[in-house]
């Protein structure tokens, strides 16, 4: 099954519709999508790995999650990433809990070709779809 994203018009900021055989393998992909919009990320080597873990009431709150740590990790580590792996997603008796790996090298202008500075994911156009061989995650980011 295949695997992959694209993004979708919006008046100011941007949608992306992401999809996979599985939840992780979607999560993965929407990782991917969001720093596609941020930077091009075959400038980034995965040279130094952080480790993630989000929860959330829903799949959504999940998704909203993950999504603004990878946007958050930028600023604090200072760092881009290129590479995204969910290693464990699962329901809890809380709602859902991710644990995930990124790597990616510090920022450095003069080898890093950005994009667009995101703001955030929001739940604007949200739709998460399970079908029988395929999860398709739709998302919006605040640019």
């Amino acid at each position: 099954m295949s695997r992959g994203f694209r993004f979708h018009e919006h008046t100011a900021d941007i949608t992306i519709e992401c999809w996979g055989p599985t939840f992780e393998d979607a999560f993965e992909e929407a990782g991917h999508a969001i720093y596609e919009v941020i930077v091009d990320t075959s400038t980034v080597e995965p040279q130094e790995s952080v480790e993630i873990e989000v929860d959330g009431i829903d799949m959504q709150e999940l998704l909203v999650e993950w999504g603004g740590q990878l946007i958050a990790l930028m600023e604090i580590e200072e760092q881009f990433y290129s590479k995204f792996e969910v290693a464990k997603l699962k329901e809890t008796s809380d709602g859902y809990y991710l644990k995930g790996r990124i790597w990616g090298e510090s920022i450095d202008l003069e080898k890093h070709d950005t994009r667009t500075e995101v703001k955030a994911m929001t739940y604007a156009d949200m739709k998460i779809e399970e079908g029988p061989h395929k999860i398709e995650l739709w998302f919006t980011l605040d640019l």
